[in-house]
């Protein structure tokens, strides 16, 4: 008998579902279930030359994840800069790290998000040597002119 396995593009994680994928592949990590979605912690070095970031990801089912970097709080910026490059909320360091069209609930946080948001940490950390954002987005964020 041959079998037929079909692809399911448009399954949805449950908040448990999400949490227990990320604890599961981040051990070192703390998170907490709640009523309709979780807070999960985790600290980072997104390369071995890289300060080391307490990062925190808030879901609330059917919602966009929100990215806040905790720590170190503030995170520094170049002299003429007067805000972090591409964030929802430059004081909680609410970062971006995808459109809202890039994320959906068929899509692991743990596969998608925090790769994200540690490729927005790398980012970040370039910016604030060199004024100059790399990480595409919206908007310029550039701080000092590029010569031409």
């Amino acid at each position: 008998m041959r079998q037929i396995v079909f692809l399911v593009k448009n399954r949805r994680y449950t908040s448990a579902q999400q949490l227990n994928t990320l604890r599961i592949r981040y051990p070192d990590s703390e998170g907490k279930l709640l009523r309709n979605g979780f807070e999960w912690e985790i600290t980072i070095t997104p390369t071995a030359l890289s300060d080391t970031y307490r990062i925190k990801i808030v879901y609330q089912d059917g919602m966009l994840p929100q990215v806040y970097v905790i720590t170190p709080k503030p995170l520094q910026m170049p002299k003429s800069a007067k805000r972090l490059p591409h964030t929802y909320d430059t004081k909680r360091q609410r970062i971006c790290v995808c459109l809202p069209s890039d994320w959906s609930q068929s899509k692991l946080i743990a596969d998608t998000i925090v790769h994200w948001s540690i490729q927005w940490l790398i980012y970040y950390e370039h910016w604030a040597y060199t004024g100059i954002w790399e990480g595409g987005g919206h908007g310029n964020w550039d701080v000092i002119p590029v010569s031409a």
